[in-house]
């Protein structure tokens, strides 16, 4: 009885010994209960563990294996595919097409992706200065196109027997020995330095402001034919239109308004393209009305010409 009432009050397995005839405790078993020890770990528990291990080897050999085909596929695309096959320029330029394909960096043969477009674009705009935009950009499966376009002409202003160039970007687009075409002179336009593909330095911030301002206007509203921009009079800006109409804008301001006023009298006729005078522009803001005189003085009675703002 004495037996049966330890068997449950203690669940300790317990084995027969033949010798001593009596149960004794299976052998470490009560070391593994012990406090501190790992508890006994039964079969299942055991498969479970084994389980977990499997599993996590699997997914870290997935995760190599994943990693391994990533970079060998990456390795192979920038070594062996992708190689650029085709340079395409585009645009209108003076610049010959393999001139801004060397000059930008780029050649046949690099890797598609490896070529660096922001770095070949800066080097064309910078060293070949008539081309004020140059994009350049990929294209699937091997291809580099170059997009360009020319920085219209500003004028040209005399130094020392030279004639630096000025783009509407405000670089310095050349030093020319002599005018080159269609280029309008700028007197008056006081430079401080003046360097190829870099922007001008002004000795006067007020006749840059004045300058940039009338030459987006004339370039804003289309005015061509413009052979000469004068600017030494500060409160008589000039501009002489065709060598053949001397217009007076008057003070540096407005210039978009007179400009287009201009524009517009040459556009419906209201000056002949024989005639020869002095378009005064200079209140053309304040009362939309201008005078043109043909005999090239102000004081002559003037002919009235007016548009509609």
């Amino acid at each position: 009885m004495n037996r049966k009432e330890n068997s449950r009050r203690d669940p300790t397995p317990r084995v027969y010994d033949k010798k001593s005839g009596e149960y004794r405790p299976v052998a470490g078993r009560q070391e593994q209960n012990a406090p501190g020890r790992k508890k006994y770990a039964t079969p299942q528990r055991r498969s479970e563990i084994r389980r977990r291990r499997r599993r996590r080897f699997l997914l870290v050999f997935y995760i190599l294996l994943f990693l391994a085909v990533t970079v060998g596929a990456v390795v192979v695309s920038l070594t062996v595919l992708f190689k650029i096959d085709t340079i395409e320029v585009a645009g209108t330029s003076r610049y010959p097409a393999d001139v801004i394909i060397k000059t930008g960096g780029i050649s046949k043969g690099e890797n598609l992706f490896l070529a660096d477009t922001g770095k070949a674009s800066a080097a064309i705009q910078q060293k070949l200065p008539y081309i004020g935009t140059a994009k350049v950009s990929r294209g699937l499966p091997a291809k580099i196109k170059i997009e360009v376009a020319e920085v219209p002409v500003s004028g040209a202003v005399e130094d020392k027997g030279k004639y630096i160039v000025i783009g509407t970007n405000g670089k310095v687009l050349e030093l020319a020995g002599e005018l080159p075409k269609n280029c309008p002179v700028i007197k008056g336009l006081s430079l401080a330095k003046a360097e190829v593909g870099k922007t001008m330095v002004y000795k006067d911030t007020s006749q840059k402001e004045t300058f940039e301002s009338l030459t987006a206007a004339i370039n804003t509203n289309k005015l061509g034919k413009i052979t000469e921009i004068d600017l030494r009079n500060p409160s008589k800006i000039q501009i002489l239109y065709d060598s053949r109409i001397l217009m007076n804008l008057g003070l540096p301001s407005d210039f978009d308004y007179k400009i287009r006023f201009a524009k517009t009298i040459l556009d419906e006729g209201g000056i002949k393209e024989n005639e020869q005078g002095v378009l005064n522009l200079s209140v053309a803001a304040e009362d939309n009305k201008t005078f043109f005189d043909p005999s090239h003085t102000v004081s002559s009675a003037p002919s009235s010409q007016s548009s509609s703002k």
